[in-house]
């Protein structure tokens, strides 16, 4: 007797076909006409059907598999703990999730065949709590969701055919109809726990991760980011795909997924509402007929090169058997992806590379740096702080630095309410800035978007460093890398050959070791003050300028950013502002990406004088009086002060 091949993977059978999902659960647990008793009196809560009526849900996941499903939904959209909770049984989550993962693959394995294999998504919807609205902690929905995720995933996928429902998890998880980016982490974060916790992560048998999305008739989700938010912060989580389901109809959804499948390197899907709702005789009724829909839908998966398709409210049986027979011939397009690197707000995407600029970081929300901040946070004057992230991007910053490091206080709290504060109102991605990892990951528990953390480095050796990368791959971020090592003598990289080793060395170690993105890291050359009068300090802007074009030649892919104030410290403000814009300037033509400054003192080359540019670049190339120092007449206070610090 011939042999059976193995049963491929869900990730397997999506690069040969397209696969079908099934339609709404709810839309046809309505039609089943049942009681309050059937829900054991508890009313609106559809998981408890699983225990309570298995019966129905058996038979609801075998109709869409009889009409061409390749994919059934777990019954547990609501089956975490702070949902439950609402109806008092959140002490049965285990017993429910399990339940439903059993019912589902009974039914899957009545259909199944050697040829057509189908599979189960233990489904995980957002809940009735959003995090970024302050509704529950971050903490508390990695906990709530690493519970219902414990139950779905138990005994891993099956390996072969004919598994037992008993002793088998689901094939994947489908968080879905997600309206909060940071939600979405949570989640993530939970289900990798999760598989840990069985032994299933980062092995062959790891069940993978897809993410739906809920984009509302308004053109955002709920929380109010838009398309290019959501893909550039879930980019680097570890899921297999990411789509769009519920709120609308495929027509609405066409250009979002367009956007998804020029922009992402995962599996695009789609399972859309049967048109928008309307409501007659006080009943939610969906437009659109089984022919209509699956031909848009159809259209989409050729277009874009969709993975898995399917409905979602007011979809039916016929519906699926409509789309099935539309994508029976497709052959999943190959996506030719190249997404530009950047970090975003809650709200929108931001390049690093921007056009005819640097990446404008503002400097000012420093506890370190700027006075008044410093002032704010001592007084708690949360709205003023929030003011003044508006200024800084009302005059021209594409970033905020967030550094609330401020001895005596509680920095991780600070930083906490802080970024809370901003994420909310301000549309700013954030550079959370602080030698303390527990400090930046309190803000990340708060942004949705994807954060630059600053910064990493090998001061404390290669433990230290491992955290903050491990905190980079756990939320997305980006890294700034700064040039310092353990070196007992001058830990600080003085010259451009010590700040390229040092970078080379982090380089490695954040890409080969810990998995980061080449685009996602940002080193920083460091600079010291050069008008201090000490001879050690003399050389640290041209070492700077000269580390950075070796940095930029050795690894383009990434970025390169400058605390730029730091050159200028103790200056008069008008000589500060002549010496940071010269500096600048000679920094972007060594390949400097990004800065972390003051915009609204920066100046152009072209309304600087001659005489005072000279003075500066003097002071920056360290060009003593000689030959090869620049003309700086005529004389006036500005150019004193600066020619006193040379």
């Amino acid at each position: 007797m011939a042999e059976t091949a193995p049963r491929p993977t869900i990730l397997e059978a999506l690069e040969h076909r397209v696969l079908v999902l099934d339609g709404a659960m709810g839309t046809q647990i309505h039609d089943a006409d049942l009681t309050l008793d059937d829900f054991d009196g508890l009313e609106n809560c559809s998981e408890i059907l699983c225990t309570s009526r298995p019966d129905v849900i058996r038979q609801i996941h075998a109709g869409y598999l009889a009409a061409g499903a390749d994919v059934v939904e777990t019954n547990t959209f609501g089956g975490m703990p702070h949902v439950l909770v609402e109806f008092d049984i959140q002490d049965r989550v285990h017993e429910i999730n399990r339940a439903a993962v059993r019912l589902a693959r009974e039914a899957a394995l009545e259909h199944e065949t050697p040829d057509r294999p189908r599979y189960v998504l233990g489904a995980i919807g957002p809940g009735t709590k959003l995090v970024t609205l302050g509704q529950i902690t971050f903490d508390d929905l990695v906990a709530s969701y690493r519970a219902q995720a414990e139950a779905l995933i138990e005994g891993g996928p099956p390996t072969g055919f004919n598994a037992d429902s008993e002793t088998t998890g689901v094939d994947a998880v489908l968080v879905e109809t997600c309206q909060d980016i940071l939600q979405i982490k949570a989640v993530v974060s939970a289900i990798i726990q999760a598989q840990q916790h069985h032994g299933l992560w980062n092995t062959d048998r790891q069940v993978p991760i897809f993410v739906s999305i809920t984009i509302e008739q308004q053109g955002t989700m709920l929380v109010g980011s838009d398309i290019t938010a959501a893909v550039n912060a879930l980019a680097d989580l570890p899921i297999a795909g990411i789509g769009m389901n519920c709120a609308t109809g495929p027509k609405e959804m066409t250009e979002h997924l367009r956007y998804l499948g020029a922009n992402s390197t995962k599996h695009v899907t789609v399972y859309p509402n049967a048109g928008l709702p309307t409501l007659q005789e006080g009943r939610t009724v969906f437009p659109m007929q089984p022919g209509p829909f699956a031909e848009q839908v159809g259209h989409l998966a050729e277009e874009i090169g969709i993975s898995l398709v399917g409905g979602c409210c007011g979809t039916t049986p016929a519906h699926i058997a409509a789309i099935a027979e539309r994508v029976r011939t497709i052959t999943p397009k190959k996506r030719d992806v190249a997404p530009e690197p950047g970090c975003s707000s809650l709200y929108r995407f931001v390049e690093y590379r921007q056009q005819n600029t640097t990446l404008n970081v503002g400097e000012r929300c420093n506890a370190s740096g700027s006075r008044r901040f410093k002032r704010l946070l001592e007084e708690e004057d949360w709205d003023q702080i929030v003011s003044l992230a508006r200024e800084q991007m009302r005059e021209g910053s594409h970033m905020l630095d967030v550094n609330v490091d401020y001895a005596g206080r509680d920095n991780a709290s600070d930083m906490s309410i802080v970024v809370e504060k901003i994420v909310r109102q301000v549309d700013a991605p954030l550079m959370l800035d602080s030698t303390n990892p527990d400090v930046i990951e309190a803000g990340l528990k708060k942004a949705g978007g994807k954060c630059v953390l600053n910064s990493a480095n090998l001061e404390d050796g290669e433990e230290k460093f491992a955290h903050f990368c491990q905190l980079a791959k756990t939320y997305g971020a980006a890294l700034v890398l700064g040039t310092i090592d353990e070196d007992p003598e001058e830990a600080m990289a003085r010259t451009a050959d010590r700040k390229l080793s040092i970078a080379a060395r982090m380089h490695a170690l954040a890409t080969e070791t810990y998995g980061l993105a080449e685009d996602d890291l940002m080193f920083d050359p460091l600079v010291l003050p050069i008008s201090t009068g000490m001879e050690k300090d003399r050389r640290s802007a041209l070492e700077t300028i000269e580390g950075t074009r070796r940095i930029a030649e050795r690894f383009p892919k990434c970025q390169i950013t400058c605390g730029l104030s730091n050159v200028s410290f103790g200056l008069k403000p008008a000589a500060r502002q002549v010496l940071n814009s010269a500096f600048l300037h000679e920094l972007v033509q060594a390949g400097m990406t990004s800065a972390i400054l003051h915009i609204s003192k920066i100046l152009p080359r072209t309304k600087i004088p001659d005489y005072q540019w000279n003075a500066a670049l003097n002071l920056i190339y360290d060009r003593r009086d000689g030959k090869d120092a620049l003309p700086v007449e005529p004389p006036e206070e500005l150019m004193q002060e600066i020619a006193a610090a040379n």
